[in-house]
């Protein structure tokens, strides 16, 4: 090292010396701090990013408070919705849902089509135009597609499509493409994930789309904003009684609004996650941290007495340590920043994929980076001062005495010495971890506690695959799903029959209701499915089938826990659709079902119930592959579908999106559990090397060779090492377990799923990381002077 300035004070000099002495430990101590540091930046970051730009664009493009809508109502309704006490804005349009034939795509497309006002730009759920302009109100066909469907579909600005809108055929132009709050999250029937390839929104002139559905002067929606501070419940009382004669379906609040609920739900699992993991591995951090710290200070012992017996105060030597801990940990603290400032640009542009937003820029702001580093760095002085101060009591002559060596007369101790058949190298092993019991523990701990992050991190694929496996292979098992324009009866279903490759046709029910038990209410959909149905059938997430009843509900778990009810409870029903019946039902039974909260009821008695032949809403094909295009091409031409989704496309959509990005989420979790566990085994055997090199040396002298010298340090470790994995398993089983618990909300159900390959694959990168650091310790062992170690205790 070069020689230091004459200006330094004492303990200065030796403080910039114990920082190059100990510099490897230095950086992975800045690894654990890194990785505790870079998730806590990360998480809450992507949160406070996420919550920002949702309101910035609600708010600068006017999304909707309230969605009312009806069959058809005239233009005179929007004005008597305006004079609604609490109404800033009200708006008028018309939508519809339509397939389109786009060359290059052999299955119809499936899209929703809204109406744009004279005006041009909407004044509710305004859009953001990206390319290209606005309609011209002269040019009936001219559309406006959403950006991210427009580009998965390879639709260029000037591309004729072909839709079929209630039996007609439109040929329509692609002028712009735009994004719109009401699509930050844009699913089309069927689909629980995006997939912009197969779905997309269309936003053409009032006039042609009104000619085209009869519905000239009228709406068949009402897009509402309140004034600030306005009862949005007392408004969609007003509307709903305005709108029944005229089909109303019960108008809904934003928050129930499709894209914002699953985008509500993103930030509630997100919440969830930042609320447990962060704070672990800073936790975790911290605490091993303070472990080596407590160490080193230890080891000390005899330098802190003599610098008692110079007259330095107990204050002045806690605060030289106090420094050493600061600057030690400072590399982490920047490391850790910065991965995290930089993971979170990356998670951004990874929601984009699934959330469209016109902008979203990462930022995790400065109170954010400086409590994660004032935490961690309270913690890391806080185990300093404890170490140092419990020296400070000794008295300076005592301090510098060597501690009282280990009577190993008794005990474990007295009990290895009677094993003879161990060698004298294992007894050595032994009798080090038991002179220290609680060091040694304290290492295993740490072992256990990155094994547990760890397996966290990497088991969360798991339950995305066994959620995917519920969903699309044993509930979900048709290869085509249709929906119908209007409910259609069982003519439709033989006219399915007909169909070129279709060997099997389940009919579904779907309908607008009101459930409510006592003074709670939800607004869900209610489902009829044949019993005996095959290709769509009731699956909880154990995997268990369950029949709707001849009699009364099957409700999922979220809408029993919404409601406050249980099997054998009443429950209120108005249905929103036909002629709007109310009725008591019991609940028949309860699934756990991974996805959605709707009830369900027999197919066959939802006929009497709406008081009309039993209708269909779409339904579930089966469908031979080699006459699928064939049958694509048939339903590109039925005016009944309003609707089109396939398993096989929708589970492409999954592996390619979701899979793709929740691997790489998955790879920086893990990533941060990784840098812990190199932090603690390497920390662990750096010490110990620290801690008994003289001894070692010691016992070369004494005729031990290289060999045999290196299996007692890294046997040690080792047994530490080894000890640390079942509880670390346990502890990741646990903490997996309960994470996936708390990240379910009110649209999905995540399954637990961690499997014995992704807490083998956890353990072999620990035992991987523990024989790269012991790699690094051997050979830092083979290069001891031994004359040099020998004559200092330092």
């Amino acid at each position: 090292m070069v020689s230091l300035p004459a200006w330094l004070g004492a303990l200065d000099r030796k403080l910039l010396r114990d920082i190059w002495r100990l510099r490897s430990q230095a950086f992975a101590i800045a690894l654990v701090i890194a990785a505790g540091i870079g998730m806590v930046v990360m998480s809450f970051g992507m949160i406070r990013s996420l919550e920002a730009t949702r309101d910035a664009y609600y708010d600068r493009y006017r999304f909707a408070d309230i969605f009312a809508s009806a069959k058809r109502f005239p233009e005179r309704q929007i004005d008597e919705i305006r004079s609604i006490n609490g109404v800033s804005i009200v708006e008028g349009r018309i939508t519809s849902g339509a397939t389109l034939d786009i060359p290059g795509i052999s299955e119809p497309i499936t899209t929703r089509i809204h109406t744009l006002p004279p005006g041009g730009m909407p004044r509710v759920n305004a859009l953001v135009l990206r390319s290209g302009r606005m309609p011209d109100p002269n040019q009936p066909t001219e559309v406006l597609a959403s950006e991210k469907f427009a580009d998965a579909a390879r639709i260029g600005l000037g591309d004729r499509i072909e839709a079929l809108l209630y039996g007609k055929k439109q040929n329509l132009r692609v002028v712009g493409t735009v994004l719109s709050p009401e699509y930050i999250y844009a699913i089309g029937p069927g689909q629980i994930f995006p997939d912009n390839r197969r779905f997309g929104v269309l936003w053409m002139g009032e006039k042609h789309l009104a000619a085209a559905l009869n519905s000239t002067n009228a709406f068949n929606e009402a897009l509402i904003r309140l004034e600030r501070g306005a009862n949005g419940q007392d408004v969609i009382d007003r509307i709903d009684t305005m709108l029944e004669r005229y089909g109303g379906r019960g108008a809904t609040l934003r928050s129930d609004q499709i894209s914002d609920r699953f985008l509500e739900n993103e930030l509630a699992q997100l919440s969830s996650m930042t609320a447990i993991l962060p704070p672990i591995f800073l936790g975790v951090a911290a605490f091993l941290i303070n472990m080596v710290l407590s160490r080193l200070v230890e080891s000390e012992r005899e330098i802190i007495g003599l610098l008692n017996a110079f007259g330095y105060r107990n204050r002045t030597i806690m605060a030289h340590y106090a420094k050493l801990a600061v600057i030690l940990s400072l590399p982490g603290l920047i490391m850790g920043m910065m991965l995290g400032n930089w993971m979170g640009r990356g998670l951004a542009g990874m929601y984009q994929e699934f959330f469209v937003f016109p902008f979203l820029t990462y930022r995790a702001g400065f109170d954010i980076f400086l409590i994660s580093c004032l935490v961690a760095m309270a913690v890391v002085l806080l185990g300093a001062a404890q170490t140092v101060r419990k020296i400070g009591k000794l008295t300076a002559a005592e301090a510098m005495r060597p501690p009282v060596p280990p009577n190993y007369s008794g005990g474990f101790a007295k009990l290895i010495g009677k094993i003879r058949k161990l060698d004298e190298p294992t007894r050595i092993i032994l009798r080090g971890l038991v002179r220290r019991p609680l060091r040694s523990m304290l290492g295993s701990f740490g072992v256990a506690a990155a094994l547990g992050l760890y397996v966290t991190s990497a088991g969360s694929m798991d339950n995305v695959g066994l959620m995917t496996d519920l969903l699309f292979n044993q509930a979900d098992r048709a290869d085509v799903n249709v929906t119908f324009a209007e409910p259609r009866d069982e003519r439709v279903l033989r006219e399915l029959e007909r169909l070129p490759g279709v060997m099997r046709v389940e009919p579904v029910r779907y309908v607008g209701a009101t459930l409510s038990a006592g003074h709670l209410s939800r607004t869900e959909s209610l489902t009829g499915m044949k019993p005996d149905g095959d290709l769509n059938r009731l699956v909880d997430i154990d995997g268990g089938l369950t029949q709707p009843p001849p009699r009364g509900l099957v409700i999922s778990s979220i809408l029993s826990k919404q409601l406050d009810v249980r099997p054998g409870d009443e429950i209120n029903v108005e249905i929103t659709d036909g002629r709007r019946p109310q009725l008591t039902m019991p609940v028949a039974g309860i699934l756990k079902s991974p996805v959605g909260n709707p009830a369900y009821v027999d197919f066959e008695r939802l006929g009497p119930i709406m008081r009309e032949a039993p209708l269909s809403s779409g339904a579930y094909l089966s469908v031979d592959p080699d006459k699928a295009d064939a049958l694509y091409r048939r339903l590109k031409d039925m005016p009944i579908i309003a609707g089109f989704s396939q398993r096989a496309a929708a589970l492409n959509g999954i592996e390619e999106t979701v899979g793709e990005t929740m691997g790489i989420v998955t790879l920086f979790n893990t990533g941060f559990a990784a840098l812990i566990v190199f932090g603690v085994v390497y920390n662990n055997a750096r010490i110990s090397l620290a801690e008994r090199a003289r001894d070692l040396v010691s016992l070369r002298v004494l005729g031990y060779r290289r060999p045999e010298v290196s299996y007692i340090l890294l046997g040690e470790l080792a047994l530490i090492v080894i000890t640390g994995l079942p509880l670390g398993a346990i502890f990741g089983y646990y903490l997996s377990k309960y994470l996936t618990a708390s990240m379910s909300g009110d649209l999905f159900i995540l399954p637990f799923a961690l499997t014995a390959e992704t807490v083998a694959m956890a353990i072999l990168v620990v035992l991987l990381t523990a024989a790269v650091s012991a790699l690094f310790v051997r050979s830092r062992l083979d290069r001891l002077d031994l004359v040099s170690v020998l004559k200092t205790r330092e």
